[in-house]
């Protein structure tokens, strides 16, 4: 069996040698991993570490720094370069295969969700030093992956209610929704006014009554009715007043460029909440996801470990 893969090798190998010199005795290349019937090249190395590269090359390292640091991301790149191959000849082996459409689709479906047109597309890839053509490459990659995920561990993933129910406690804040306060105000231009009407709140005065009295703002007539708020750009004398009020309650009397002000908490609002059952399919998701990627990665060692690999770096 060794004879028989050496043999390949060779013959591999052998054609490569050929194939190269007669496109170009300008082009230097050769190979630097056999992976059981296919090479990866010096070129394809080359191509998948070039961004890593002018980084680090443009970075103020030493030498002997930005030698080791571009061996590191050679190495890197290169097992996951082994990794494709390996996926792309079991893709093979289980006639998995990714169409055109499929991928016209996915990047059509990105660019709708972020609203950007193929030429936007184009410019933020050029900025990544990608072409959209490397970028279809790697969308193929992504679905032949998930593909052969599905294919290979989804037998093997249970996803148990026990498990949705405890990763949804542990994560209660990720579904409690977005805190929204629902504001009145009361705004005057003399503290010892303002400070007046706070005591006339401490004595339980109708917050609405006093302030379509006495505010001197424009919302003043119905009753300092502010609105709903998400307070988080609010600045920070205010937020950090307003966020430690309840519903019903009242702040002191705040400091702001426009005068003196009393903010009182109409309502507290949760935004885009989520009970256990709404969440229970997105968490449902997410750790099948978990499940499927840490099986694949077994999996995919395992194909390491039976395959011939030659690195040649």
């Amino acid at each position: 069996m060794k004879k028989r893969i050496n043999w390949s090798i060779l013959f591999l190998m052998t054609i490569y040698w050929i194939f190269s010199c007669s496109v170009s005795a300008e082009v230097i290349d050769r190979i630097v991993a056999i992976v059981d019937s296919e090479i990866i090249t010096l070129v394809e190395l080359n191509k998948g570490t070039s961004t890593y590269r002018g980084k680090i090359e443009a970075a103020a390292y030493s030498d002997d720094q930005k030698q080791k640091m571009i061996q590191e991301i050679n190495l890197k790149v290169l097992n996951a370069l082994i990794d494709t191959s390996l996926t792309n000849q079991e893709a093979k082996k289980y006639r998995i295969s990714v169409s055109d459409n499929a991928i016209d689709k996915a990047v059509e479906n990105m660019m709708a969700s972020k609203s950007m047109s193929i030429e936007e597309l184009e410019r933020a890839l050029n900025n990544e030093g990608l072409t959209l053509t490397e970028y279809r490459k790697n969308i193929k990659k992504q679905i032949l992956r998930t593909k052969l995920i599905s294919n290979v561990v989804q037998s093997k993933v249970v996803v148990l209610d026990s498990d949705i129910k405890l990763y949804y406690e542990n994560h209660k804040e990720d579904y409690s929704g977005n805190k929204k306060y629902y504001l009145r105000n009361i705004l005057m231009n003399k503290k010892d006014k303002i400070q007046e009407i706070s005591s006339q709140l401490d004595d339980k005065k109708d917050f609405k009554g006093l302030a379509k009295q006495y505010s001197i703002a424009p919302n003043a007539k119905d009753g300092g009715d502010l609105g709903l708020f998400d307070i988080k750009n609010f600045p920070d004398n205010i937020k950090t007043e307003i966020a430690k009020l309840k519903k019903g309650q009242f702040s002191d009397v705040i400091t702001t460029p426009q005068g003196f002000q009393i903010f009182y908490i109409e309502d507290i609002v949760l935004d885009g909440e989520k009970t256990y059952d709404q969440a229970r399919e997105e968490i449902h998701k997410v750790l099948y996801s978990q499940q499927a990627e840490k099986k694949f990665k077994t999996w995919l060692e395992s194909l390491k470990q039976n395959a011939h690999i030659e690195i040649m770096l």
